[in-house]
């Protein structure tokens, strides 16, 4: 079919809405007709080669929309479905079928690997009209930045009729992982002490899971006092200014004297990272969810560790399984308990480099896309 998508042609080269022949769904996709696709920095990650793609391609992965048709073998959606959109997975190793498909035995090929069918060789998702160059899909099962996509089924989840897409498109990734790594990584107690260190829509989305679980503590660290004002109002206890150079020892003030028993280092940022370690107390745990790219080492000694008892934890998409747990924050959302729509600016596709920018430049927290 003839639709419309943003392509990036070459490494580093911007995204270029381009008209394209999109492919016929193979057995295993889903053609959606996308509504919105939230924006996050993984996708200019890919743009700058940070995370190694293959190229022309089709970047987008917190797409949201409805179903216009379905391969031969897909049995979870059919055709006039909502649906959200989140990571692909094989739904068939062992992870997978104990309900941790973020844990994926072939995550990466599924979500980096930009091929359809991981198993074989196979064509590219479509063909630019004008210049009939072959181009890339499969990024995280989507590729949504586009007006229609192929969708892997396991990056299917199916929502009522009457969701607000727009408002929900990111749960698939960004809010998702923030508050996975709460809800379903850590899994605190009422008595426990949190921190977390960066107030994008990760960080944003580990608060709300925080409040709603009622924290005796949550502290937040960031560079923009509008959001650390915002996260205030939001259900954080105490905000602290990341350029402090005393941020570890306000965080012990805050907390008996001894640190916090949970953080979540949501920036990437390496002397951030240090200062997530410092800043939990004996046998904590850290959560590592930003990426800082290839190369960086973890902030600790060895032996500091043994000594200090610490965990330093990653995860990936909040180890959720999301058919299971995007309906569960679609609930919370419904009751006022995750307020996403507080984070978020729409922006036309047409007005897609404004929406970096206000990204960039912290004046949007999540930037939606709309088709």
């Amino acid at each position: 079919m003839l639709t419309q998508a943003l392509v990036n042609r070459e490494l580093n080269a911007p995204f270029e809405l381009t008209d394209i022949e999109l492919d016929e769904p193979q057995p295993n996709e889903v053609l959606v007709k996308i509504v919105a696709c939230g924006l996050c920095h993984t996708d200019l990650m890919v743009q700058s080669g940070a995370i190694p793609t293959a190229f022309p391609s089709i970047a987008g992965h917190e797409g949201a929309g409805t179903v216009v048709s379905v391969g031969t073998s897909v049995k979870r959606v059919q055709a006039g479905d909502a649906v959200l959109l989140s990571f692909a997975s094989c739904q068939s190793c062992a992870l997978c079928g104990e309900g941790h498909p973020a844990g994926c035995a072939s995550w990466v090929e599924h979500n980096f690997g930009r091929r359809r069918n991981v198993q074989v060789d196979d064509k590219p998702v479509a063909n630019a009209i004008e210049t009939r160059m072959q181009i890339k899909g499969a990024f995280f099962g989507q590729s949504s930045f586009a007006r229609h996509c192929l969708v892997q089924e396991s990056s299917c989840v199916k929502v009522p009729s009457g969701t607000d897409l727009a408002a929900l498109a990111p749960l698939g990734c960004g809010l998702g992982t923030g508050a996975g790594a709460v809800l379903n990584a850590l899994r605190p107690g009422p008595s426990s002490s949190l921190v977390i260190f960066g107030l994008g829509a990760v960080g944003f989305a580990a608060l709300f899971a925080a409040s709603y679980l009622n924290l005796r503590t949550i502290i937040v660290v960031d560079l923009f006092p509008s959001r650390l004002a915002l996260a205030k109002e939001l259900g954080a206890h105490y905000a602290l200014d990341g350029k402090s150079e005393d941020v570890v020892e306000q965080i012990k003030a805050l907390t008996g004297g001894v640190g916090a028993k949970y953080a979540i280092e949501a920036t990437g940022v390496a002397r951030v990272l240090e200062t997530a370690w410092k800043s939990v107390r004996y046998a904590g745990t850290v959560v590592s969810l930003g990426n800082p790219g290839p190369g960086i080492k973890p902030p600790f000694d060895i032996n500091d560790q043994v000594n200090s008892a610490k965990i330093w934890m990653g995860c990936v998409e909040g180890d959720s399984n999301p058919p299971e747990f995007i309906p569960f924050l679609m609930k919370l959302y419904e009751e006022g308990k995750f307020p996403v729509d507080r984070l978020s600016r729409t922006f036309p596709v047409e007005e897609f480099d404004a929406a970096v920018q206000a990204m960039k430049s912290g004046e949007v927290i999540k930037p939606i896309i709309t088709f």
